[in-house]
């Protein structure tokens, strides 16, 4: 395990290719970009990832561990995800990019509308939010009192937001705190959008815990934690494709959604059948097809992955 982590060489750009034929070839994907970090003694593990998600199934696609202790990405390591992403994805199977407040910034917002990606960010309260008509030239500073006037929020078409036309949201959060959005799909339109978000809040808290334990490894070397990462998210992947398959055997709760996670669901499956390694075999097996089908069928629409796909 330790000349693993040391010596081994792995293709990042296959495994992300592997994760994205887990979807099914028809369905459109959220493209989701966050960070998350924790401490191990002295190293600071400081992980920009991308995810992508059809709504039920959440997984990781590209990631980067970041050495700038503890601080927020810049546009390089997002901008360079994004081409990365492109490289593999056709823009019809992209449905919208998302992520928070850290990720807003006027040079990735416009990388990401010459890519005519559909996106929309939270922003900090403190970015300007201009009226983009001349009879109306006026910037929104304040809007700590605003959601009592207007408890459905404000919305405001083609306004200019530090040098980018969009479209803005201005209310609260369910937590409360004052919520600015911005983006290039309708204003209405945007509260609802940015609960898609939440898919990689949930990732990261099952591959930290939960079963995963990401979080207790006392590897202490980015490319070595790096590599870790690909060997958990498969078995993530893995586990939450077969609790995915027995969904309708998992009761819900009062609120309408499941009392376990996919995730959690595959591991007690994949548990009670370590004793019967056949039946485990066979589902390895169904695994690997699905992967296999589904890579069939995305060659089969792009030229280019013939060149960059492996199977």
């Amino acid at each position: 395990m330790q000349y693993f982590y040391k010596k081994a060489e792995l293709n990042f750009d296959q495994i992300a290719l592997l994760f994205f034929c887990i979807f099914p070839s028809s369905q459109k994907l959220d493209i989701v970009i966050d960070r998350t970090e924790w401490d191990f003694g002295k190293y600071q593990c400081n992980i920009l990832m991308v995810v992508l998600s059809n709504r039920t199934l959440t997984l990781p696609f590209y990631w980067e561990l970041l050495d700038n202790k503890s601080d927020n990405s810049n546009t390089e390591n997002r901008i360079d995800l994004v081409k990365k992403c492109l490289d593999i994805i056709l823009p019809q199977r992209i449905s919208l990019f998302v992520g928070d407040r850290e990720f807003a910034d006027r040079h990735w917002f416009k990388h990401l509308k010459y890519n005519k990606i559909t996106f929309y960010f939270r922003i900090p309260k403190h970015h300007n939010i201009v009226h983009y008509d001349e009879h109306m030239n006026k910037i929104v500073q304040k809007a700590e009192h605003l959601h009592q006037a207007y408890p459905n929020g404000i919305t405001l078409s083609n306004r200019l937001v530090d040098g980018i036309v969009g479209n803005v949201y201005i209310g609260t959060g369910k937590d409360g705190e004052l919520l600015f959005l911005f983006g290039n799909l309708a204003a209405s339109t945007l509260p609802k959008y940015y609960e898609r978000r939440w898919t990689i809040e949930s990732f990261f808290q099952n591959l930290k815990g939960r079963g995963f334990n990401l979080k207790i490894t006392h590897l202490q070397n980015s490319e070595k934690l790096k590599k870790l990462i690909a060997c958990v998210s498969l078995a993530y992947a893995f586990c939450s494709n077969t609790g995915l398959y027995e969904h309708r055997k998992i009761q819900n709760k009062n609120h309408g959604r499941k009392s376990t996670s996919f995730a959690r669901k595959g591991i007690d499956i994949i548990r009670d059948l370590l004793k019967q390694t056949e039946l485990l075999d066979q589902l390895v097996e169904k695994f690997v097809k699905i992967i296999c089908i589904n890579a069939r069928k995305i060659i089969a629409k792009s030229d280019f992955l013939h060149e960059k796909m492996v199977i």
